[in-house]
């Protein structure tokens, strides 16, 4: 079952890219709450608009570099037991056509991210700041959890209709 799992995240990119932009996202929260608590207590919990910048930057930086290595895996990585597939129409894995096609499709979907980037900060940077001084006064760290998880959700509801809507979730491997 594992196996046919991966086979569907990698032929069907409605799934790869939502899972990887939501994935890419989440570890990028995971790995960067640590990072945000300890800038948060230099920068000093009274400054959370600074606080806010700082995770914002913090995040964004890791998670584009989760998203390509993600991105690799879902639509250009060969494992041992598909190599043998027959896919005439595919670059070979580690060609320069296969590089170029990897950094084109890759850069696309960022650069549409790029464009929902004010939708996904409005959301995450707000609530953080929102739930550092409203009323609930929350640790810088677990609103900055609670605010880009929202943002993650709340982006990947308009690109998924973006890209079905323009065609970029259309299927390019033979089924």
């Amino acid at each position: 079952m594992p196996l046919r799992l991966f086979d569907l995240y990698q032929r069907k990119r409605i799934i790869n890219i939502n899972a990887n932009i939501i994935t890419s996202g989440l570890l990028a929260i995971v790995l960067s709450k640590y990072p945000v608590l300890w800038v948060g207590r230099f920068i000093g919990t009274d400054h959370p608009m600074r606080i806010t910048i700082a995770a914002g930057v913090i995040d964004m930086i890791v998670d584009v570099f989760m998203y390509y290595a993600l991105h690799w895996m879902a639509n250009h990585w060969k494992p041992s037991w598909k190599k043998n597939a027959p896919n005439k129409n595919a670059p070979q894995p580690g060609s320069k056509a296969d590089t170029m096609t990897f950094m084109r499709d890759a850069s696309l979907i960022q650069f549409e991210r790029v464009l929902l980037s004010p939708l996904y900060y409005a959301v995450a940077m707000g609530l953080m700041y929102g739930l550092q001084t409203g009323t609930t006064h929350m640790d810088h760290s677990w609103a900055f959890v609670i605010g880009f998880t929202s943002g993650i959700v709340v982006t990947r509801i308009v690109h998924t209709i973006w890209g079905l809507r323009t065609g970029l979730f259309r299927d390019t491997t033979p089924k």
